[in-house]
């Protein structure tokens, strides 16, 4: 045992040295191949000290069983189309609670059952996959959470799952992305510049969780037909979003959420969510305890020697009867309200207010 011990040690400290010589490559290189041409824009943001971005910060002793969850209530009186985004730090990428078991069982169950929905991945995007997986794999899994990741010589071992993930990343992207979806309760999409190097695409993703679209059709669409469904986008939001995708630097990390009434608990929800401008709603029986505040995690991230771009997100359901114990059930009904009263009344529609808008404000605001 005391000769295991000493191997393991010399193991992990050849690892984290080599892992540091990898970062001070990785973080200085100046590969642009996954960056857009560049245009005339203004930065007034802080430069960023990259090498400082990537010192992730160890959560010694975390128990994510005793972890609650994140609460987002990011609903407002009016409804205004806006990117609403703040700063993060890379230490702050992945969020554990004490969920995680529960989750990965279904995410699992998941990729089995809907595993052409959930997993695509060009040719193109492996690089910027690689780059990804061997950051989170031998950097920053085993550093921000070592009571649930830890490193041997070839493999990141999950305490938790008894899983094990090799350090190199799989030949196939497909099973990359099995990997990183079967141990992480996170989304991740790969963005790649179009041919034309005008725009982001779509070229790769591990989506267990899903809110109203099918991930596959979205795959190797550019950002902006993959909005196109969305009111007010084009009008109000496509100028900016590609401006600042753009130019988002190395080292920076940014956070939004969102929210959404579903009635249905599904976490995996590739249709239904959303209603389509044509499209004749239909009357529905509204069970309001089975009807949820679905809300989304979302974070984007620029991968150093890529250029890639990494949008990922982590989904959070809240029983309505959670909002009304905390007595925000007024709240949220003058939120639902707003949807039609804010910069894009059609949004009411678009997230099937006028399905679930009327008996959800009921059971929010009844004594």
């Amino acid at each position: 045992m005391a000769s295991w011990t000493v191997y393991c040690g010399v193991a992990v400290i050849g690892i984290f040295l080599l892992k540091k010589l990898y970062l001070r490559f990785a973080y200085t290189a100046s590969d642009h191949r996954f960056q857009l041409k560049p245009k005339n824009v203004s930065i007034s943001q802080e430069k960023i000290d990259v090498a400082k971005a990537y010192e992730i910060t160890p959560l010694v002793d975390f128990d994510w069983r005793a972890k609650e969850p994140l609460k987002f209530r990011n609903f407002k009186p009016k409804y205004h189309l806006t990117m609403g985004i703040s700063n993060l730090s890379l230490s702050e990428l992945i969020e554990m609670d004490r969920n995680y078991v529960s989750r990965m069982k279904l995410r699992k169950q998941i990729i089995e059952d809907h595993h052409d929905t959930v997993i695509q991945a060009s040719p193109a995007s492996r690089p910027a996959l690689n780059e990804l997986y061997t950051w989170l794999t031998g950097s920053y899994l085993p550093t921000r959470f070592p009571s649930i990741f830890t490193l041997s010589p070839t493999h990141l071992l999950n305490l938790v799952t008894s899983e094990s993930l090799p350090l190199q990343p799989p030949t196939d992207p497909i099973h990359t992305f099995e990997l990183l979806g079967k141990n992480l309760d996170d989304d991740f999409l790969l963005l790649l510049p179009s041919s034309d190097g005008d725009q982001y695409e779509l070229k790769g993703f591990i989506t267990c969780f899903p809110s109203g679209f099918n991930p596959k059709e979205k795959f190797g669409m550019t950002l902006r037909d993959i909005h196109i469904p969305v009111p007010g986008y084009k009008e109000k939001l496509e100028r900016s979003m590609d401006r600042f995708f753009e130019r988002l630097e190395v080292g920076r990390v940014v956070q939004r959420s969102n929210w959404a009434i579903t009635i249905h608990g599904r976490l995996f929800a590739a249709s239904g969510t959303h209603l389509y401008e044509g499209e004749e709603p239909e009357p529905e029986d509204i069970d309001v305890n089975n009807t949820f505040l679905r809300c989304e995690r979302q974070l984007l991230h620029r991968l150093p020697k890529s250029k890639a771009l990494v949008f990922s997100f982590k989904t959070y359901l809240y029983p309505l009867s959670d909002i009304k114990i905390e007595g925000l059930g007024e709240d949220l009904a003058q939120a639902i309200d707003g949807l039609r009263e804010g910069s894009v009344p059609a949004m009411h529609f678009y997230k099937r207010g006028v399905v679930w808008g009327e008996a959800v404000k009921a059971y929010l605001r009844a004594e």
